[in-house]
């Protein structure tokens, strides 16, 4: 008796366990709560728009920075002896 093997899209979110804190999931839900805390407080909507410029400039930041270093690996010889 065989058994259908579970699709890419099942094996990618449950395939192996996670282990250690989800230190991701808590920065965003707590950059979530400081976002909403903020935007409740007097002037608050400009510091939130503020804030929304400097992510979005750190994303192009990163964009941009992965991009030179793809173009770095691209032209670098690949080493010599690895296994």
């Amino acid at each position: 008796m065989s058994r259908k093997r579970p699709g890419r899209l099942w094996l990618f979110f449950y395939g192996r366990k996670r282990r250690g804190f989800p230190g991701l999931l808590v920065g965003l839900v707590a950059a979530a709560v400081v976002l909403g805390a903020l935007y409740g407080l007097p002037h608050g909507a400009d510091l939130s728009r503020f804030a929304i410029v400097l992510t979005v400039t750190a994303l192009v930041l990163l964009i941009l920075a992965s991009i030179v270093l793809v173009a770095i690996a691209a032209f670098r010889p690949p080493r010599r002896g690895r296994r």
